[in-house]
């Protein structure tokens, strides 16, 4: 690749960066405004505006001949359709995810290949101000980490975030609650949801087609269950609202005034609506 090409294929990883960014934001806006709740549901996030204008941000830097933008830009991108494939269970545009892939990766080569001739044809070339380095760096750092942990938790190496539907609990946890007695073999998960930093086993909240279910590690250690079969719930109530920082709390009451118990869900992408929205329509069932 002489310095010609080189200067190409940066325009044209910046063209297919720019191509990206508008896919994203347009298929996110329809998401968003038709509330998408099937193939397209995984856009369904305002959240993805933000990655919209990262990407941009990254397309003008390349069409600049960054080097640092045109590797983020190919890792991010690769990553990004990793944990969309988990989600999705399938890949997704996988012909067009290869030809992004293509123009990044020689995006990436050709942005190298120029400051490496430049450097050595130009006697007026300025390496890159040392700042850019103690400032980048620990951006880029800041960026894998939390890639590497949507990562972890799209796959449920960690808890997500997120209320999970049941048919999106990852296998290996609902072998674990099972194992750890905290629902029956054969018992269906409709809603889950755990405030655990590292592992669900810390704290957990479920619905199933027999029961609502809130459990917790305790200071020594041993798992503490709670729970109420449906026909004992008379009514949920809402305790506190969260917010984006904080998870909403609500009250499950039984028909005995003894009886009820707490649930903390995450207000992401509305999934406690859809806890609580689930919980009453049992409810109404059992009247």
């Amino acid at each position: 690749m002489d310095k010609e090409q080189a200067i190409k294929a940066t325009k044209q990883g910046a063209i297919a960066a720019v191509v990206s960014g508008v896919l994203t934001l347009g298929v996110t806006l329809f998401a968003v405004m038709t509330d998408d709740q099937g193939d397209l549901e995984i856009w369904n996030d305002p959240a993805n505006f933000f990655d919209a204008v990262f990407v941009f941000v990254c397309a003008f830097f390349m069409y600049r001949k960054s080097r640092a933008a045109s590797v983020i830009m190919l890792v991010y991108f690769v990553v990004a359709k990793i944990v969309i494939a988990i989600s999705l269970e399938r890949v997704p545009g996988i012909f067009l995810s290869v030809i992004f892939v293509y123009y990044f990766a020689r995006a990436t080569q050709g942005a190298f290949v120029f400051h490496r001739i430049e450097q050595e044809d130009n006697p007026d070339y300025r390496p890159a101000p040392k700042w850019y380095y103690f400032a980048g760096i620990p951006l880029v750092l800041i960026l894998f980490a939390f890639m590497s942990i949507g990562f972890m938790s799209m796959v449920g190496v960690i808890p997500s975030t997120e209320v999970l539907a049941g048919d999106k609990v990852p296998k290996h946890q609902k072998e674990a609650l099972i194992h750890e007695g905290i629902i029956d073999e054969g018992e269906s998960v409709e809603y889950f949801y755990s405030q655990g930093l590292m592992s669900i086993m810390e704290d957990g909240n479920l619905l199933t087609d027999q029961r609502v279910i809130s459990y917790f590690m305790n200071e020594s250690g041993e798992m503490e269950i709670y729970e109420l079969y449906l026909d004992e719930i008379s009514d949920i109530q809402l305790i506190s609202e969260g917010d984006f920082l904080s998870d909403s709390l609500y009250q499950v009451n039984g028909f005995e005034e003894d009886k009820w118990l707490q649930i903390y869900l995450s207000k992401e992408m509305d999934g406690d609506q859809d806890f609580v929205s689930a919980l009453q329509e049992k409810i109404e069932n059992q009247k």
